[in-house]
């Protein structure tokens, strides 16, 4: 036999739990009243159907006179009943106060209490609260928790809100936890959480619901918890994925920054000295190239029309170098203007059409752009066209950095639901498609 443990000498002392005497006086008359209520159904039950009894039974010669006596005999003994029920009770209940005291917990009117109520806010929608909280409740760990000998019995109502479980069915009549979610839309949602006692009321109570209510709130908290610390991880893991998105985005952007630049201040320096009216003009178109080009080192967001007239400045520019070899025409509707378009992608398709295209023929050449909007089975596209009548495609032709960083950037930006394509124009020359979602349109 093992001997029992001795504190350590320097161990603090420990202190003595002193229950509210007020509430200790109250919970033993709660609980004698609670046990002879009980009793006093089934006496009173048994009272009323004593003279039924007594009337339909023969007698025996002599003894009328002792069942006259008979219903105060009982009386009696119901009283003597209650007066024992009433000593059993205030003996369970110091024994539950001793217990009490013996965990160094102080008796509250919650452990005294057959219901229960506890209030946790969900931050999620009715309808996950209520798919996580049948999820967290019908399981088998805590029905183990509870007591129970398996998953508890489990009722619930998706249309209500509500959760019913407790040990043994019909429910109503145990002890059971009631689960009320608030059916208000939102972002997050209130849950209600009631122990009630079923015929436990009779009983004496000795902190059943107040553990029950404890147990399913812990529950109902760990599996919120749990989950809210998964979207959260994912929340944080698609922040950094955009974060890292941008990066990529910004240091592409970075490598379409114009390069012809220094060649054309070259140029307008000849200019300046030779042709002073062609000079002001070279620079007017510089200037505005520069006004839409520098935004869109920035950002990677645009519109239509702003990318068409960065590519009309730049090719008002090129044809005052390149004079007569180079025409152009540019045809966007109005209404398409206004529309979403990734920055720094058509400035490159055009310069790609003038570096190896325009430039390298011995003759003059047409670039013609355009862009129209497309319905299908993919949604709202919206198709811009990029055509030259040059050398054609060969075999440096699209690898450099400019076509390899559209095709990277459309797939960072929209998957795979944008395309560039480009392949050899009619008869000559090429041409380039690039079409992207609009956005808002259902892909």
């Amino acid at each position: 036999m093992s001997s029992p443990p001795f504190l350590p000498f320097n161990a603090p002392p420990v202190s003595e739990v002193k229950h509210d005497r007020h509430l200790v006086r109250r919970y033993l008359l709660q609980s004698a009243l609670r046990l002879n209520a009980g009793s006093l159904l089934f006496l009173s039950l048994a009272i009323a159907l004593l003279p039924l009894w007594l009337n339909h039974t023969p007698a025996a010669p002599g003894e009328m006179e002792t069942r006259k006596l008979t219903p105060y005999i009982v009386g009696g003994v119901v009283v003597a009943v209650m007066v024992w029920l009433a000593l059993m009770s205030n003996g369970i209940a110091r024994s539950f106060l001793a217990r009490l005291g013996e965990e160094g917990k102080a008796l509250s009117v919650e452990a005294m209490a057959s219901l229960v109520t506890r209030h946790i806010h969900a931050p999620f929608n009715p309808y996950t609260t209520f798919d996580l909280c049948t999820e967290s409740l019908s399981g088998l760990a805590l029905g183990t928790a509870l007591g129970y000998s398996g998953p508890p019995a489990f009722f619930h109502d998706p249309f209500k809100g509500r959760i019913v479980l407790g040990r043994w069915r019909p429910l109503a009549l145990g002890r059971h936890v009631e689960v009320r979610i608030s059916s208000d839309l939102g972002p997050s949602c209130h849950i209600e959480l009631r122990c009630r006692p079923g015929l436990a009321w009779f009983a004496i109570q000795q902190g059943e619901s107040l553990k029950t209510a404890e147990m399913v709130s812990t529950q109902l908290h760990q599996h919120l918890a749990r989950h809210a610390s998964a979207l959260n991880a994912a929340r944080r893991e698609r922040e950094l994925e955009r974060t890292s998105l941008q990066a990529r985005l910004s240091a592409l952007q970075a490598q379409v920054e114009p390069h012809f630049l220094f060649n054309t201040l070259a140029n307008l320096k000849y200019l300046i000295r030779t042709d002073q009216r062609a000079a002001q003009e070279m620079l007017d178109h510089l200037v505005g190239y520069l006004q839409n080009a520098m935004p869109d080192m920035r950002s990677v967001s645009s519109t239509l029309g702003r990318e068409m007239d960065l590519v009309s400045d730049y090719l008002a520019v090129m044809r005052i170098r390149m004079g007569t070899r180079l025409r152009y025409a540019v045809e966007v509707a109005e209404e398409l203007r206004s529309l979403p378009f990734p920055p720094a992608m058509l400035i490159s398709l055009v310069e790609n059409a003038v570096k190896h295209g325009l430039e390298r023929a011995s003759r003059p050449g047409l670039i013609t752009i355009s862009a129209r909007h497309e319905s299908g089975g993919k949604g709202e596209l919206l198709s811009v066209s990029v055509v030259d009548d040059g050398v054609g495609l060969t075999e440096q032709s699209g690898q450099g950095t400019g076509l390899a960083n559209i095709t990277e950037r459309l797939l960072l930006l929209y998957g795979k639901k944008a395309s560039l394509f480009v392949e050899p124009g009619d008869g000559q020359g090429v041409c380039a498609v690039l079409t992207v979602p609009i956005v808002g349109s259902h892909a």
